[in-house]
């Protein structure tokens, strides 16, 4: 395998060195620019030892040290690959001193952590994971595996049988869009293998800067992205003193780490848990599969016109047929339930985006704004630029 090939590019993204430690306990190989007096594999024999002694896993061991330096230690034939440390803070300087100290490196070395985000560190270690072994994981699976531990869902669901509080509702949106509508959709409709695929797509987009510290930025997305699952947890079927006292536990939780991969970890956890908790919700429900499967291909096609036909034609049965078997059960027609979920994602836009509201009625594929504007007047009471302007949140909230 053309290991030193990819480890040399790797370096390049993740700015830090990679090492190869055989099975005998030698470093066999060291890639990137780190000179060995700044290495602590090299300074600190003590922390060389635990590494090499530490039980090979069978996905990548994420190892940090003062909540912000980070290892991983990827299982590789007889040996181990050592990726880091890199820092997930841009300041520094007390960490540079604490590495320093801890790990016996002279300060004329002119030892100086690299900065990687989280995310790209991730990604990173999977895809050299995966060129060494063949397996796959997602960001979410590979931190499961590291942080979440029976016992934290245990002292969770702990704190949360003795939480109940007046909860306080707080929803923000976070790029991009559309992956945020299907992870919350997912919650929404019980379906934890849709959440999954949800948080397992890539995307360009970045959630915006929340706060000054990586810690307190990792707290703020999870305490937004928590109270957003329960919000579609509610309108799944959740009782909402259940679904807030869940809330209250997590966020409680949350506040106590300092460690962004762990809160990480906890913030997908209490997705999947309202996930799991709708789905049981939903199992005491009539439910009929060709309903469901209309009402999948209708959310997913949302920006483009759709024809009851081509449902029909989609879902494999006949469009009469399916038009009053989903009457039948739902209580609405097809198009009715369009034109609502329509009107629901265009709520949204309204709300968090800076979509005029000609370029909305066009993403939802509306023959004209004119007509976007009687629908949406009849499922709300009000035309699109009143309800902008009451609810509103993005900066620009006055410009209609």
């Amino acid at each position: 395998m053309k290991l030193k090939y990819i480890c040399k590019q790797m370096v390049r993204i993740l700015h830090c060195n990679i090492v190869y430690i055989n099975s005998l306990g030698e470093i066999e190989a060291c890639y990137g620019d780190m000179a060995e007096n700044c290495n602590p594999l090299f300074t600190d024999l003590e922390f060389f030892v635990e590494i090499h002694n530490r039980e090979k896993k069978d996905y990548p061991e994420m190892l940090y040290e003062k909540n912000s330096i980070l290892y991983a230690i990827i299982p590789f034939e007889s040996g181990k690959i050592v990726v880091g440390p890199i820092s997930t803070e841009k300041q520094t300087r007390d960490l540079n001193k604490y590495m320093i100290q801890t790990h016996k490196i002279s300060e004329e070395a002119g030892f100086r952590l690299s900065f990687c985000e989280l995310k790209v560190f991730g990604a990173g270690v999977l895809m050299l994971y995966h060129w060494i072994s063949g397996n796959e994981l997602t960001l979410s699976e590979l931190w499961k595996r590291n942080e979440i531990e029976e016992l934290d869902i245990a002292e969770v669901k702990g704190t949360v049988s003795q939480v109940i509080f007046q909860h306080q509702e707080r929803e923000l949106p976070h790029n991009p869009y559309d992956q945020e509508l299907r992870e919350m959709d997912s919650i929404r409709q019980g379906d934890v293998e849709m959440l999954r695929r949800s948080l397992s797509e890539t995307y360009r987009g970045e959630v915006g800067q929340l706060a000054k510290t990586q810690i307190r930025q990792a707290k703020n997305i999870a305490i937004c992205v928590i109270t957003l699952a329960s919000r579609a947890a509610i309108s799944g079927g959740m009782i909402p003193e259940e679904a807030f006292s869940i809330v209250d536990g997590y966020i409680m939780m949350i506040e106590d780490m300092n460690n962004a991969v762990k809160i990480d970890a906890m913030m997908r956890q209490a997705e999947y848990e309202f996930a799991e908790l709708v789905a049981k919700i939903h199992q005491n429900r009539q439910k009929n599969e060709l309903v469901e499967r209309t009402k999948n291909y209708i959310f997913q096609n949302l920006h483009s016109e759709i024809i009851i036909g081509e449902v029909g034609k989609e879902i494999g049965v006949n469009s009469s047929y399916l038009s009053g078997l989903f009457h039948k059960v739902e209580g609405i027609t097809i198009q009715q339930f369009i034109r609502r979920e329509k009107v629901r994602l265009a709520k949204n836009m309204l709300r968090y985006s800076e979509y005029d509201v000609k370029d909305i009625a066009n993403y939802l594929s509306f023959c004209s704004q004119s007509y976007f504007g009687s629908v949406f007047k009849d499922q709300t009471g009000m035309s699109p630029a009143k309800y902008r302007k009451m609810y509103g949140q993005w900066k620009n909230k006055n410009k209609l």
